[in-house]
């Protein structure tokens, strides 16, 4: 590959000359510039980012971190992040954010010393604390925290209306008759805390109960734990009619639970899920769920902080930390029916 040196040598320019006429800087006659282009063209130069990045004062990288890149949901969400970054010319630069800390490794200091611009961040499975607060306070340029956020957070926020998309969800199964519903949680994170009170809310102002037996809070996930704690609940006379379930796998081992019970879905337990995996849509019953929007959530994160690294280049002063949740749709199918016990 050429240098700028050679193509400075071959059009018989300075140095100074050939870098702005590159760059697209004044100071240089038209036909100069076109020489110069022409032989970059000719010759396939590709400029060095490092020192591109060094004149403009940023890297034009963004670091990315996540605790779980294997599912689906986290899986769209990361590529519409870098669909978003590739149209506007960044790159990333991937670290699985609690193996980094686990390790001994700095993860943030680490990417500052990469000199990247900003960072989009799937919080960790629980809040972060300590160590973890200790290094985001240090960094120095914008964050984005997409999907999860925790108490006194403090940066932009993208992600669900899982309140909301909760609600709907609860308020179907209180129309199909039901009020022995329950709820198979995962409170230590924060779409965990929304979802249990958009199902609060649904119940306190439809009237309903709210058994706390019921209100089942799973200590670790991904893990087999909600197919025990769905057989539990199920295993007794005294049983829910229906289960709002924190996610679609939660949903999918709470189908299996009661498959294995002998109990019909939809006729004697109604189950919805939350995320719209494609899997709930290709198993019998067919699940109902709430949808969301992964990839624009990926899009919207990695926009914003692109936002917000221009206004920091521009010396603009720091705006409050925003939220943008994108809308959070029921989608009713094949798990949910009349209350057994209505009909």
């Amino acid at each position: 590959m050429v240098s700028l040196n050679r193509i400075s040598e071959i059009c018989g320019v300075s140095l100074g000359t050939v870098s702005k006429a590159l760059s697209g800087k004044p100071g240089v006659g038209d036909a100069t510039r076109e020489r110069i282009l022409s032989v970059a063209r000719e010759h396939n130069y590709r400029p060095n980012r490092l020192v591109h990045a060094i004149q403009r004062g940023r890297s034009m990288m963004v670091g990315v971190t996540c605790s779980q890149f294997d599912d689906e949901f986290a899986g769209n969400i990361v590529a519409g992040m870098f669909e978003a970054l590739y149209q506007d010319h960044y790159d990333a630069m991937v670290i699985q954010w609690e193996r980094s800390v686990q390790d001994g490794v700095r993860a943030l200091s680490n990417l500052a010393g990469r000199r990247v611009d900003g960072i989009l961040m799937f919080p960790p499975a629980a809040y972060p604390e300590g160590a973890y607060l200790d290094e985001l306070r240090s960094f120095p340029n914008p964050i984005v925290v997409v999907d999860q956020t925790w108490p006194g957070c403090g940066y932009d926020l993208v992600g669900s209306q899982d309140v909301e998309g909760a609600f709907a969800a609860t308020e179907h199964l209180i129309e199909l008759g039901h009020r022995r519903i329950a709820h198979l949680g995962f409170l230590h994170g924060s779409t965990g805390r929304d979802r249990l009170k958009g199902f609060q809310d649904a119940m306190i102002r439809h009237g309903v109960a709210i058994h706390e037996k019921w209100l089942r809070d799973l200590q670790s996930y991904p893990s087999e734990e909600p197919y025990a704690l769905t057989r539990e609940l199920l295993s007794g006379p005294d049983r829910p009619t229906a289960i709002m379930a924190f996610n679609d796998e939660v949903a999918l081992q709470a189908l299996a639970a009661a498959a294995d019970l002998g109990l019909s879905v939809p006729g004697d337990l109604s189950i919805t899920g939350f995320g719209d995996l494609s899997v709930v849509r290709h198993v019998r019953p067919q699940i109902t769920t709430v949808t969301q929007d992964p990839r624009e959530i990926g899009r919207r994160a990695a926009k914003l902080l692109i936002k917000r690294i221009e206004e920091k280049h521009e010396n603009q002063a720091a705006p409050a930390a925003m939220q943008d949740r994108l809308p959070a749709r029921l989608l009713v199918r094949q798990s949910t029916g009349p209350c057994p016990t209505a009909t």
